[in-house]
């Protein structure tokens, strides 16, 4: 049985984003969420607190027979603008979180749009160029999240790129309702996913 699902991916930091000092408006930092607490859908475990107060969260969600989970820092824009001063910037690589390169960890083979990432665990990258954008699925594991080794990508494919109504202070990666999707600022993208 195949269920198809929709991947959006919220942008996160890379590089001088989350790294960068935060400018004097500074949103009071938020407590880690307890242990069983749901975000974007999946359950939610903490894991440490990031170097620039991004908290390290893992969120684990059932899809079609498979468990899947991904382990990410999620920043804050502290007054920043999404494309100028914060990543994702034009053209350059950017993991999809804070501090060390975001995960993906999977029991089950799927596909992410045109992408086959078999069973196992993977970190996700995305690049903009102009109106478009495509998520990135590497080989290599335990990185800091400006180590982007190209050689090592598994696939690549399209993101459908929207805008939000409300923009996200705060990243969030999202598996709900048959979508995985990223929201970062007025930023919203997602890709289909298919669980084999």
């Amino acid at each position: 049985m195949v269920m198809v699902i929709g991947l959006v991916a919220v942008v996160g930091c890379a590089g001088s984003g989350d790294d960068a000092p935060a400018s004097d408006s500074v949103a009071a930092p938020i407590d880690p969420a307890p242990a069983g607490e749901m975000l974007g859908g999946g359950a939610l475990t903490p894991i440490h607190d990031g170097q620039a107060g991004s908290p390290h969260v893992r969120v684990e969600w059932g899809v079609s027979g498979a468990n899947i989970s991904i382990a990410y820092g999620r920043p804050f824009l502290k007054g920043r603008t999404v494309g100028d001063s914060v990543e994702p910037l034009e053209g350059l690589v950017w993991r999809l979180g804070a501090d060390e390169a975001t995960t993906l960890t999977t029991d089950r083979d799927l596909m992410l749009g045109a992408a086959h990432v078999p069973a196992g665990e993977y970190t996700l990258w995305a690049v903009s160029t102009g109106d478009a954008t495509e998520l990135i699925i590497s080989y290599e594991t335990g990185q800091w999240g400006t180590e982007y080794d190209e050689s090592r990508d598994l696939g690549r494919t399209p993101m459908t790129i929207g805008t939000l109504d409300t923009p996200a202070e705060q990243l969030i990666l999202h598996i709900e309702n048959s979508v995985l999707r990223f929201e970062w600022g007025a930023t919203v993208a997602s890709v289909p996913i298919m669980v084999h």
